[in-house]
């Protein structure tokens, strides 16, 4: 796929779920484009920003290594998120970051994406996101809550603090994260 068929696509709103996976394929081949998804992603009142990111996180889930180059625009990005479907894939990604690096601590990841991350995790945790947004970003903060000590205190307030609202699946995830947190033992996905 060329360049101005891949951007063609992105904007194409009749198109895009029948392109879904072609998109995806051709950021895996051309790991350069992930530059493209990032500046749609930044266009937060676009709905091309939404398809991006999920475009972004799908790309994410097969190669992690693809999102490597562009860490500092992706972790400055994210505090300045604002629709709904970019938040939950950037939260995914988050995760998916904070995955790899606690089972192999290789990844490229600065102090400063740290900072980020956390920052833009608390804020998801307690403004009004939905559900997944949310498991996801507990499942970020409490493994960074390994690096940091005063990250589960604040996760575990954050957490029992939405537990009466919360839906089945938050309540869920956030006593298992609670448990884990409580008795010092891993939590599991």
């Amino acid at each position: 796929m060329k360049e101005a068929t891949f951007i063609s696509l992105l904007a194409d709103d009749s198109e895009r779920l029948k392109f879904r996976s072609e998109l995806v394929e051709a950021t895996l081949k051309n790991p350069q484009w992930v530059e493209i998804l990032l500046t749609n992603m930044e266009a937060f009142d676009d709905v091309n920003s939404n398809f991006s990111a999920r475009i972004l996180e799908l790309a994410c889930k097969d190669k992690l290594g693809l999102i490597f180059p562009y860490l500092d625009t992706y972790c400055d990005l994210l505090p300045r998120v604002r629709q709904g479907p970019v938040i939950r894939a950037c939260a995914k990604i988050c995760e998916l970051l904070t995955l790899r690096y606690f089972k192999n601590h290789l990844l490229p990841l600065k102090e400063r994406h740290f900072e980020k991350i956390i920052e833009a995790g608390f804020d998801w945790m307690i403004s009004d996101q939905k559900t997944a947004v949310k498991a996801y970003t507990m499942q970020t903060l409490y493994l960074l809550g390994l690096k940091y000590d005063w990250i589960h205190p604040e996760l575990v307030l954050n957490i029992e603090k939405d537990i009466p609202t919360g839906t089945t699946g938050y309540v869920n995830r956030g006593r298992k994260i609670i448990k884990a947190i409580e008795t010092k033992t891993k939590f599991k996905i």
